[in-house]
């Protein structure tokens, strides 16, 4: 509904409303004796105020209301893969040198493990608690006896020095009887077709919009402020006001 037709109706209301009047209110005087009664009331009728009130009138209203606002976002694009086939080369063309290998003989002889060395080791001083009773006086002067734990040497500390000799082990050697001798090979680079994967497309970021999420309600909304009038009331000769 749009608001000129909002109007039109409350307005056809506030009509309806000012056509039905409500009960006589207090009076707001005594009766006017100069002025002249309407047909039918007779000699001595007297007129009387009364006040008549109209309602506010009211009207729905309907509106948007925004509950998210519309946004730009950005969705990710995933990498596009796809397969080719591709030459590789496994081994590259080089030239071998073949060796006719040497000619060795076993021997033994004697290996140094560990050197001779000396070791220096400590060990701790031991004590032992005593228990002395010692004559001390208090405040008053009394004397009494006082236990007191005392630590007494028994045996110091010391170092001693210790020799490891050296360690030897046998083991065998081999010992050049003849040299070795050599030649040269060509070899050609050897190829493979291979099935390779790679990256068609790739990966991105795409920004769209997002649209506001609307919603409809409906609100009362004063249409016409509601107002109070004063009328004038014939009343009989006697009646009161």
């Amino acid at each position: 509904m749009t608001t000129r037709s909002l109007l039109a109706t409350a307005a056809a209301g506030l009509l309806a409303a000012s056509a039905f009047i409500a009960g006589p209110a207090a009076a707001q005087g005594h009766g006017h004796h100069g002025a002249h009664a309407p047909h039918g009331h007779g000699h001595g009728a007297h007129v009387c105020y009364e006040k008549v009130s109209t309602p506010d009138v009211y009207g729905t209203v309907r509106r948007q209301v925004i509950k998210e606002p519309g946004r730009w976002a950005v969705r990710k694009i995933e990498a596009v893969y796809a397969e080719r086939d591709v030459k590789v080369l496994v081994t590259p063309e080089r030239w071998e040198v073949v060796k006719e290998p040497a000619v060795y003989e076993e021997r033994e002889r004697q290996v140094l493990i560990s050197p001779e060395r000396k070791v220096v080791r400590t060990t701790s001083p031991v004590f032992e608690t005593e228990q002395v009773r010692q004559k001390v006086k208090d405040a008053h002067g009394h004397e009494r006896y006082v236990a007191k734990a005392t630590q007494k040497l028994v045996e110091p500390a010391k170092q001693t020095v210790e020799t490891i000799p050296a360690e030897f082990k046998t083991e065998k050697v081999r010992v050049l009887v003849k040299a070795e001798t050599q030649r040269k090979v060509y070899h050609a680079p050897v190829f493979e077709t291979r099935r390779e994967r790679f990256v068609a497309k790739p990966a991105g970021e795409e920004r769209y919009y997002i649209q506001p999420v609307v919603e409809h309600v409906e609100e009362r909304v004063l249409v016409k402020k509601g107002h109070t009038i004063t009328r004038p009331v014939w009343k009989r000769h006697g009646e009161k006001c």
